[in-house]
């Protein structure tokens, strides 16, 4: 089934899409209105009810914060729909022109990936909305193409998964551990207080929080980074740091997404 909530802050709507195939979603994520941009797309699984959502609005322009699969899925079908311009990272621009593989847990979860094979266009240093103004930022590390957009005036930054929680546990393969705290301490030399994340949204204290993010990853890293110094394996830090490794989760999720990820990255010089 597919789920929907809606609630507005200032002048920005924010739509929750979920999906699960009984039952309450198993995983939500955002996508945002502001004047006649749309940020992000959600996952195909949820198509229908995005198209219905988006479908009364002045759709201008679509940004991508980075290609993953529940950040990039319905960006064809609107991008059609609405007759709007792309933009993204070059990375993202790549990977969503060519399409992805999917590993079988992401296609229940996520759907489909169909290519979006038009032009999209890379992102300015600026973007003009009706009423607003966005600056992108690089902010690598969870993704290589991953961005974010801060509307300076208002302190409101549309993180993406630069957030998402503060004390993170686990990784998916490929991301970057230490990248992400230069990523941390990178978005902190701005002003912002509102967190429009893509999956917890913070409407309050958000630079707050993102330097607690900061403050648990360097603890982590360097804890992880000392116990490896002193000989011990991934398998025997996580042991010593009282992690816990869901593994058949890891199992369901084809060793996707997994504590010893974030260990081995955090060891790792990158």
């Amino acid at each position: 089934m597919q789920y929907l909530k809606y609630k507005k802050f200032a002048d920005v709507e924010l739509f929750r899409f979920g999906y699960a195939p009984i039952g309450k979603p198993w995983f939500n994520v955002y996508c945002f209105v502001l004047d006649n941009v749309l940020i992000d797309t959600a996952q195909a699984r949820c198509q229908e009810k995005v198209s219905t959502s988006f479908q009364h609005k002045n759709i201008e322009k679509i940004l991508l914060t980075h290609f993953h699969e529940d950040h990039s899925g319905n960006v064809a079908k609107l991008a059609y729909e609405h007759q709007a311009e792309v933009l993204a990272h070059p990375i993202t621009q790549e990977k969503v022109k060519a399409g992805f593989e999917l590993y079988p847990y992401e296609r229940v979860l996520f759907g489909h990936i169909t290519p979006y094979t038009k032009h999209i266009h890379i992102f300015p240093s600026t973007i003009e909305t009706s009423h607003h103004k966005l600056v992108p930022i690089h902010t690598p590390g969870h993704s290589d193409d991953h961005t974010v957009f801060l509307e300076p005036d208002k302190g409101w930054l549309f993180s993406g998964d630069l957030f998402v929680g503060i004390k993170i546990r686990i990784f998916r393969k490929g991301e970057k551990f230490w990248q992400q705290v230069e990523s941390f301490k990178k978005i902190l030399q701005y002003d912002f207080d509102v967190l429009f994340c893509g999956h917890h949204p913070r409407l309050k204290d958000g630079k707050q929080q993102m330097q607690a993010k900061l403050q648990y990853f360097e603890d982590f890293g360097g804890t992880v980074r000392n116990l490896h110094q002193e000989g011990l394996s991934a398998k025997e830090i996580i042991k010593a740091m009282n992690l816990r490794e869901k593994h058949l989760i890891r199992i369901l999720v084809s060793n996707d997404v997994s504590v010893k990820h974030m260990v081995e990255a955090a060891i790792s010089s990158e």
